[in-house]
């Protein structure tokens, strides 16, 4: 069974729910978008689901790479 929203609510999402959403808009995968931005295929993956918080510069190569802002 599946918990249903409640009507009027805003999904919560987290840094790595918004880096995962900027990479599927390129439509690479998380290997070949890891080797265009230069860092390895773990980093985009810990970082998109969340267990590690990205280096500045990470962020910054996902915000070049997909043109959504850091903010």
């Amino acid at each position: 069974m599946t918990e249903e929203a409640e009507v009027g609510t805003i999904p919560e999402f987290t840094r790595g729910d918004r880096l995962r959403k900027a990479r599927q808009l390129t439509g690479l995968t998380t290997r070949a978008f890891a080797e265009e931005i230069g860092v390895s295929q773990k980093s985009v993956t810990d970082a998109e689901g969340d267990k590690v918080t990205p280096r500045k510069i990470t962020m910054m190569a996902y915000a070049m790479r997909t043109g959504v802002p850091l903010e």
